[in-house]
């Protein structure tokens, strides 16, 4: 026999805010710390003369979670940077064998490149086995740059409050922001944690 129960997959962890059980008997209250796997809602109903009842859990469980995120800034770096001047090479790719119309080395020390191609099409459905291919490189040079330990701070909470923001689904579900630091002399550490409200029960199949 095969019922749902409802448990925990989505955090490693959170503390119950709401327990709702529709449907099914609830394994857990107000306050109580859960982590993944637990059973949050059980698939059953008891009681005193009808014994235990298999049912299909249902309810709303909800729960404070938190996301956290590091980055770490070096307080000195180099990055590239375009200058603005590029150069165009250009091949022909026949089945497999490609014709070049270019040296193979660039004229650039350094540089970015974004590569092109287009097919030759004959008929509005028929394209021959032949492509035009565009390389284009754009000269970089290397730019020394060096932060300030609160500049670096700033990006560093900018980078990791970026990445939570994908992986929070519900913005204004989110109750607190922590931020914490671990300041080095070559580099700033920051971690941001959401604590987020969230519904938490999936449901799941558990035989008996």
């Amino acid at each position: 026999m095969k019922k749902n129960i409802v448990i925990l997959l989505q955090q490693d962890h959170g503390i119950i805010v709401k327990v709702n059980a529709a449907n099914g008997t609830p394994l857990v209250k107000e306050g109580d710390t859960v982590k993944e796997g637990n059973i949050l809602v059980g698939g059953w109903l008891e009681g005193k003369y009808t014994g235990i009842r298999y049912v299909h859990a249902n309810g709303e469980v909800k729960a404070k979670v938190w996301y956290s995120q590091k980055e770490k800034i070096d307080l000195k770096q180099i990055e590239n940077e375009q200058t603005g001047i590029k150069e165009n090479k250009y091949s022909v790719k026949i089945n497999n064998f490609q014709i070049n119309f270019y040296k193979t080395l660039s004229k650039f020390k350094k540089y970015d490149t974004i590569e092109e191609n287009k097919k030759i099409k004959l008929f509005s459905d028929f394209y021959l086995p032949i492509e035009l291919l565009k390389r284009t490189n754009y000269e970089c040079i290397e730019k020394s740059l060096e932060y300030s330990k609160e500049e670096a701070k700033e990006i560093g909470i900018k980078k990791a409050q970026e990445s939570l923001e994908k992986q929070v689904a519900n913005k204004e579900n989110i109750v607190n922001t922590y931020i914490n630091y671990n300041e080095q002399e070559e580099f700033v550490e920051v971690e941001v944690i959401y604590e987020v409200l969230e519904e938490i029960g999936t449901k799941e199949k558990i035989v008996f």
